[in-house]
């Protein structure tokens, strides 16, 4: 059994997180074993609802607490490395949510620290462990050479903490990229080349942060992909995003749809989905176990986190100096 503790509640998905593993608790997969942030009266609230054995006030208690095996991160991005590398230093396995830093520096030390001490560092790149997402993997051969790739990764301004530069890195661009552009690496077994990016003005004007987007990309063997990063869904949209791609080969075409399983409702509340597709979260922890357990490398690896920022720092670096940004130019220690 894996025995679980959680840093930080700032992310929304860390309470999904949670779930799943009071779950597995309950399968005899795994231990909620305690609970840290920052934010001691969001750690109260959170302790009362998902009851974990123990609650710190002290990060470094918990780093240094040889009950616990494995720590989700679900911070403030900005705050990624500076919870992971103490984590690791002290033996613990680590989920960490995406983006896996702000920084190429602080992404390439985590990477570099989770080799040192010899843990797993997994990043929540959830959409792997999506079944539609797991089926486009398994198909895609059959597409033989891959043309063009157009994308999409909607969703409603999150606001909060994810607006202010400081803690989130970003905006739109920052938040959504990440996830399509790792998706389209793990499809295409192909790395990207050069990054071109646009935006207009805010939807939301009042922001310091980009929320909306485009980005055209080259990879390997001249495959050409777009991703729109917006923030583009107004707050009553009845579900909260998607992830879209069309995916052009030489021998036909994949669409992947993944967040469209919505039986949709209207009563008092409003207009809105009701999602019934696959537990995407619940598959990734338990990818995650199984890693532990094998001693594996995890299927969303730590490299895979910083090769997904590398083209979020192009797009950054190609909206500033308006041209085709090149990787290799953001790989700067």
């Amino acid at each position: 059994m894996i025995r679980f503790a959680i840093v930080s509640f700032a992310h929304m998905h860390a309470y999904s997180y949670a779930r799943v593993i009071k779950e597995l608790e309950a399968e005899g997969l795994a231990s909620l074993e305690g609970f840290y942030d920052d934010d001691f009266d969001r750690l109260n609230r959170v302790s009362e609802i998902y009851k974990p054995k123990r609650i710190y006030r002290d990060f470094y208690s918990l780093a240094e607490d040889k009950s616990i095996d494995a720590v989700i991160v679900a911070s403030e991005n900005s705050k990624h490395k500076s919870f992971s590398v103490p984590l690791m230093r002290a033996g613990k396995h680590v989920l960490v949510e995406k983006p896996i830093a702000t920084t190429y520096r602080d992404g390439y030390e985590m990477v570099e620290e989770a080799k040192r001490n010899n843990v797993k560092l997994q990043i929540a790149f959830v959409m792997r462990y999506h079944d539609a997402s797991i089926e486009i993997k398994r198909r895609i051969s059959s597409l033989g050479r891959i043309y063009a790739i157009t994308s999409t990764n909607h969703g409603k301004n999150p606001m909060d903490w994810f607006v202010d530069p400081e803690l989130a890195g970003g905006g739109a661009f920052m938040d959504h990229i990440v996830h399509v552009a790792d998706l389209i690496r793990w499809y295409t077994n192909k790395e990207f080349v050069e990054v071109t990016a646009f935006t207009a003005r805010n939807l939301n004007e009042s922001l310091k942060v980009e929320d909306n987007g485009l980005i055209i990309a080259r990879l390997e063997d001249d495959i050409i992909a777009s991703i729109d990063c917006s923030w583009s869904r107004p707050p009553k949209w009845p579900v909260w995003g998607d992830v879209y791609m069309r995916i052009l080969g030489e021998r036909g075409v994949l669409v992947l749809d993944a967040f469209n399983q919505n039986i949709y409702l209207s009563d008092g509340e409003g207009f809105r989905g009701v999602y019934f597709g696959p537990d995407a979260d619940k598959n990734m922890i338990l990818g995650f176990i199984e890693a532990i357990k094998k001693d594996q490398e995890p299927v969303a690896s730590g490299l895979d986190g910083l090769r997904a920022l590398e083209v979020v720092l192009a797009a950054y670096k190609s909206l500033r100096e308006k041209r085709t940004v090149k990787i290799e130019e953001v790989r700067s220690l």
